[in-house]
């Protein structure tokens, strides 16, 4: 069962990340095998993060807000606000082997349907799938967010790779169920791969 899970960063605990972000990453790495993506968001020029972005397989709600509670940037009060979603892939890629181009920068989109969005969901889906399968190589996962029982998708959380922002943005515009007017609201922040995560830095042994 998976889960996307999102916090905040707190702006004036920043000094305080250094001096816990090596608990912070260990933590991470305990969770290795379960991992399918997690890194910081990002201000749009990529200088600045602002919370922690994960998609975790795991066996229930529980065992994922356990997961938000032991976090040490959460118990030392770097981090607030945390959500956390079910969500289902839809393409089966992970950290270790998803579509990345070297020098590209990646994007995080995570938006909320509007309360009736159903019957444009149901009208675009085709149109929608067609359009991320023409895009494969740029998407490094996709999928709907859906409610605890797994039956209704409720938004839908992606992974861009793309050389800029501007072309990223390009591409969600003209995304079928974006364009349609789905989405009640729409977070599209600049990523980056969490340091124990990010395949293109793995020292070679």
């Amino acid at each position: 069962m998976e889960f996307v899970i999102k916090i905040y960063d707190r702006p004036e605990a920043a000094e305080l990340r250094d001096v816990h972000r090596k608990a912070h990453l260990d933590y991470l790495k305990s969770f290795d095998d379960v991992t399918r993506f997690a890194g910081p968001f990002l201000t749009d020029d990529g200088e600045l993060e602002l919370g922690s972005f994960r998609i975790l397989d795991l066996p229930d709600r529980a065992a994922a807000e356990a997961h938000v509670a032991n976090e040490p940037f959460i118990i030392e009060g770097i981090q607030e606000r945390p959500s956390v979603h079910r969500w289902r892939a839809t393409v089966p890629y992970s950290w270790r082997d998803c579509p990345r181009k070297e020098g590209n920068l990646q994007f995080y989109v995570h938006a909320h349907d509007k309360a009736d969005g159903g019957a444009i969901r149901k009208s675009l889906h085709e149109e929608h799938v067609a359009y991320l399968t023409e895009n494969n190589d740029s998407v490094m996962v996709r999928g709907p967010l859906v409610t605890d029982d797994g039956e209704t998708r409720n938004g839908s959380v992606l992974l861009l790779d793309f050389p800029d922002i501007e072309a990223a943005r390009a591409f969600w515009a003209e995304e079928p169920y974006s364009r349609a007017g789905l989405y009640e609201s729409v977070e599209f922040y600049a990523w980056r791969f969490g340091r124990v995560f990010d395949r293109f830095k793995t020292p070679v042994s």
